[in-house]
């Protein structure tokens, strides 16, 4: 094998042009006629290996003659394709037909991909496309006669070079320009007619532009905005179906003709889809163009005989393909019939075939009745695959542009203003949701579902504005006849889910498997990302009665699906009322079996099958999390289902057990009324202490999951046995192997070590203690932010225990905070804070919480080396970082200087006048503080340097006079830039605190006016400040004077 590489496209094309003698030389003709006779044995074993899978005694056959080791295979078929490159002729048809077509057949089925070295294969790419580049050149320039060939080998040539391109445009970044310069000139050029060479040569262009972008990032950002241009081109005006002599040709050329112009629009929109993904910013600056492309193909259908005028609105329901049934309005006498369920909904019976598929109406009159229904076949499918391709572009906005693309949902979705009384089928313009309901091909109706569930997952905010008033469902308008945002959002939300419920409702058996299991999860994520708290009730529950059949399917990707859905409703709070009334309280005679008894029945009968177990038990999990008072109600059942699941193999049905006995007592430790300790005694003999002794890792961690949430009042009254049995299998557990049990293990110590009746225990704290620090240094990151987590409890813990006054809690501060201990934590604190982002905020929090209670002694001793460390970093997070980092440094300072013996300020009649007049961080520590007043964007930044600002409480430990004044000037300041309303300047968001912020920072000035009037350090007299306050801003001060409560640290959640 040849691996010295090609030479510039230029160059070769130089050397082919003057007879190509260093190509047509290498190889004898005996040794071409070989390599020819190797490349189609390739080409046969290449098809062969595509075929294996079909379940045919042919090709499996086949198969096994032909096909050897895959390994084998590939680095022979590399070898044989560099040697073509080399020794075939760029002029030659024969040659270049051959490459082409069996290039085409292995990149287009993945075979060389896969083995060999990845430089051996991207140097395989760039030699093929070296290659065909030259011999495309040679078309263009003439050497091979177009009116001999009609065109073909070009064709074959673009198609086999497209395949090379798929996913590897970044390895032929030396090439592009010549390639874009060849697809330019193909694409952006004006067609004189509509001849199926010239439109599959367009097509192929289209291809390798699609290909050759794919995966490559801003790499070509240069050029995506021509690329857009070539695109736009060739999907708008200049691309309308132009016949020339339609009379002329004859039914089957008109045919062809039209496959082709589809099969174009295909290939376009398919570059369009893959330039989106990869330029987020063309997406955003041409939004309004775009959409009118794709809401013109989306709902594409072709029409036999005429072609239509398409337009935004042009769809598959007003052409004719798909009839769509016209919208009676409820005034009008047509019969109506009553649907059992919750909402009350009525169908009319003019719309009943809402429900049903479908059938294809053609109004194709050029046929002749001798010719086959597969020509109907094949243009439904082509028309599906532009829907296809369009929609795929929709999804890619949904992505990259989700905000700009809302002002245009209402080219895609129905925002008809229909009346009171809900009615099925009631779209009258085109809408997304008319294509899950009706269109023939399922795979363009499943793309629809998962374009539709990816709008409404990134518009939440969006759609939590929805409103219906009475105005807006009593089919009245205002006066001034515009409807106001929130109801046009409310109009999408109840179109949306009348039309899948009756899409639901219509599913049939004949209609695809995968589509109707896509279709019950677009409701799932339809109903998990609306809001009804203004909508008019009963509205989710128009899904749910058309899903509900489906909870006891026999099939089971249908049970887990519509499982799923029902988790979701339950997990929306929008909808609690409305669920709890109905679905969870189902009075007899309405169903004949409700929702908790078909749950129940589930995860209890061991011949259902284990997916859909698991996913009923994700569905009580979702109950106990958002409806836990309901899920105490049948405690007793699922408290029997856990017994009898604990002899199970399946690890999954463990799984599933245990995160719902997880979220369950998670939910008890936030009801009012938790789990006493015989109730957390039973669960934990009967079902928790058995997960430890489980080899499976997850089991494991999901029973340390479990014990974290038990309550300390619990845990205390616990008998002594059971508490030491918990604390040694989960100090035990932190040695597992497995990193997502010692990640768990790390939690419930971070919580047990808050804990009154342990934290005045020195053994065991230092035990935990001794556990979590050495876990900051696992190299599993999910561990350190656990195990960090737990330090910054361990030092909070430290920080409640030193405000016990008890003689008991003393001498536990004094066994517990020795000097080895209070450096190793400190080290560790001071690792965490220069770690991951994640982590740092736990550092923070615990360096502040450590030096809040620093003996004297060990800050003397350390105030040059840890101490001093300590510091610095609490200031360097002050100053820059994260918003969270910030926050936790400013509390962390809070909590430093509310430590008498912390050095700060003058060190008149200290220990530390020999140093100097000021302790050196002072003035670091103050200034870092009054930067975040004066600067940061975040409010709750400021709230917490002023608390810091007004801890001290002498004014020695503010140092000089200059820097005292200055703070009072910098607060002064800040109150009038508040009453300024500078609104403008920060988010909105942040204005719920302006009046906190307000309050602080007035007590703050309150504070250091007061300490004014005190003696300087150096000083028995007061010093003025020199500041004369207006008459109002003294009685703002005077209005904010209250008793402040102690300052007690708060836990943060992980």
């Amino acid at each position: 094998m040849h691996t010295h590489r090609q030479p510039t496209l230029m160059s070769t094309t130089k050397d082919l042009n003057q007879g190509n003698a260093t190509s047509t030389q290498t190889l004898s003709s005996q040794e071409k006629e070989e390599l020819r006779q190797a490349l189609i044995k390739i080409q046969e074993q290449a098809k062969a290996m595509s075929n294996k899978h079909k379940d045919t005694q042919e090709s499996e056959a086949g198969s096994r003659d032909i096909v050897s080791d895959p390994t084998d295979f590939s680095k022979n078929a590399q070898d044989k394709l560099f040697l073509a490159c080399k020794g075939f002729s760029n002029t030659e048809p024969e040659d270049i037909n051959l490459l082409s077509t069996v290039v085409f057949a292995l990149f287009n089925s993945d075979q060389l991909k896969s083995s060999g070295p990845a430089s051996t294969y991207q140097r395989l790419v760039e030699s093929l496309c070296i290659y065909f580049l030259s011999a495309f050149r040679h078309y263009q320039s003439g050497v091979c006669s177009l009116i001999e060939t009609s065109g073909k080998e070009q064709v074959d040539i673009l198609r086999a070079l497209s395949s090379v391109l798929f996913e590897n445009g970044a390895v032929v970044k030396e090439h592009f320009p010549d390639m874009f310069e060849i697809i330019n000139g193909i694409c952006a050029s004006q067609r004189q007619q509509s001849l199926s060479p010239s439109s599959e040569l367009r097509r192929m262009a289209l291809n390798c532009l699609a290909n050759l972008v794919h995966k490559t990032g801003s790499l070509y950002a240069t050029t995506h905005d021509k690329m857009y241009e070539i695109l736009y081109l060739n999907l708008t005006g200049s691309l309308q179906f132009e016949f020339v002599s339609l009379a002329a040709l004859s039914s089957t050329v008109r045919r062809k003709d039209r496959a082709s112009e589809r099969k174009l629009i295909s290939s376009a929109l398919r570059a369009l889809h893959f330039l989106l993904q990869e330029d987020k910013q063309l997406s955003v600056r041409s939004i309004t163009p775009i959409m009118d492309v794709i809401c013109k193909y989306m709902f594409f259908t072709s029409e036999h005989g005429s072609q239509p005028n398409l337009t935004t609105s042009t769809s598959a329901f007003t052409v004719g393909v798909l009839k769509r049934q016209s919208y009676i309005p409820p005034s009008s006498n047509a019969p109506v019939t009553k649907v059992s369920g919750h909402g009350g909904q009525y169908i009319t019976d003019l719309d009943q075939s809402y429900q049903s598929y479908r059938s294809v109406q053609s109004s194709d009159s050029e046929y002749s009745d001798t010719e086959s229904g597969i020509h109907q076949i094949q243009r439904r499918q082509y028309d599906g695959k532009v829907r296809l391709n369009a929609l795929l572009c929709l999804q890619a906005l949904a992505r990259t542009a989700s905000k700009q693309l809302q002002p245009h949902w209402p080219k895609f979705l129905t925002t008809s203003n229909t009346p009171a009384t809900m009615y099925f089928g009631s779209h009258k313009t085109p809408s997304l949701v008319g294509i899950i309901g009706t269109d023939p091909i399922p795979t363009v109706r499943s793309a629809a579902c998962v374009v539709l569930a990816n709008i409404m997952e990134s518009s939440k905010q969006y759609l939590a504005m929805a409103e219906e008033k009475v105005a807006t469902y009593t089919g009245l308008r205002s006066q001034t006849g515009v409807m106001a945002l929130s109801e046009r959002v409310g109009l999408i939300t109840r179109e949306l889910h009348t039309g899948l419920a009756a899409a639901i409702t219509g599913i049939e058996d004949s209609l695809d498997h995968t589509a109707a299991i896509q279709m019950v999860k677009c409701c799932a994520s339809v109903v998990a990302s609306c809001s009804y708290e203004r909508m008019r009730p009963g509205l989710p529950l128009l899904l749910y009665d058309a899903i509900k059949p489906f909870v006891s399917h026999t099939d089971s990707g249908f049970q887990t699906t519509a499982l799923s859905f029902v988790s979701s409703l339950l997990g929306n709070s929008t909808a609690s009322t409305q669920v709890r009334e109905t679905v969870l309280g189902e009075p007899e005679g309405v169903s004949p079996q409700n929702l908790l008894d078909s749950l129940l029945q589930l995860v209890r009968d061991r011949q259902t099958p284990v997916l859909v177990r698991v996913e009923a038990w994700g569905t009580l999990r979702s109950l106990a999390q958002h409806h836990f008072e309901i899920a105490q109600t049948i405690w007793h059942q699922i408290d029997k289902a856990l017994e009898d699941d604990q002899d199970i193999e399946d690890l999954r049905l463990r799984s599933a057990g245990l995160l719902f006995l997880d979220e369950y007592l998670k939910s008890a430790l936030h009801a009012q009324s938790s789990l006493t300790a015989e109730g957390w005694k039973d669960v934990l003999e009967r079902h928790i202490l058995q997960a430890f002794a489980e080899d499976n890792p997850t089991i494991k961690a999901l029973g340390c999951d479990c014990v974290s949430h038990i309550s300390s009042a619990a845990f205390e009254d616990l008998p002594p046995r059971l508490q030491m049995l918990i604390l040694s299998l989960v100090l035990g557990t932190v040695q597992d192997e497995a990193p997502v049990t010692r990640s768990s293990a790390c939690r419930a110590i971070g919580v047990f070590i808050l804990f009154p009746f342990l934290r005045e225990d020195s053994t065991h704290v230092l035990d935990m203690a001794s556990a979590v620090l050495n876990l900051c240094h696992d190299p599993n990151m999910a561990v350190r932010i656990r195990a960090s987590w737990a330090v910054g409890n361990l030092c909070d813990s430290l920080v409640l225990l030193k405000g016990d006054s008890t003689e008991h809690a003393a001498v536990a501060m004094d066994e517990i905070l020795t000097l080895p201990t209070w450096t190793r934590i400190m080290r560790t604190a001071l690792m965490i804070s220069q770690d991951h982002e994640k982590l740092k905020s736990n550092g923070i929090r615990a360096i502040g919480g450590l030096l809040r209670v620093t003996f004297e002694g060990i800050l003397e001793r350390e105030r040059h080396s840890l101490v001093k460390d300590a510091v610095n970093v609490l200031i360097k997070n002050i100053e820059q970082g994260s918003l969270k980092g910030r926050w936790n440094a400013c509390y962390a300072i809070q909590n430093v200087l509310l430590n008498d013996d912390f050095p700060i300020g003058s060190t008149y009649g200290t220990s530390y006048a020999c140093d100097s007049d000021e302790v050196s961080w002072t003035d670091q520590v103050y200034s870092a503080l009054l930067q975040a007043i004066q600067q940061s964007r975040n409010f709750k930044v400021r709230i917490n340097a002023c608390a810091a600002l007004t801890v001290p409480k002498t004014r020695a430990k503010y140092g000089n006079q200059s820097r005292f004044q200055n703070m009072t000037e910098v607060l002064l300041k800040a109150v009038d830039n508040l009453d300024k309303n500078d609104q403008g300047e920060h988010d909105y968001g942040e204005f719920q605190y302006r009046d906190q912020l307000e309050l602080k920072l007035l007590r703050c000035l309150d504070h250091l006016l007061q300490l004014a009037m005190s003696p300087s350090p150096s000083s028995a007299t007061a010093s003025p400040l020199g500041i004369e306050l207006d008459p109002a801003m003294k009685q703002r001060i005077v209005a904010t004077r209250v008793v402040a409560s102690p300052s007690v640290p708060s836990v943060p959640s992980e």
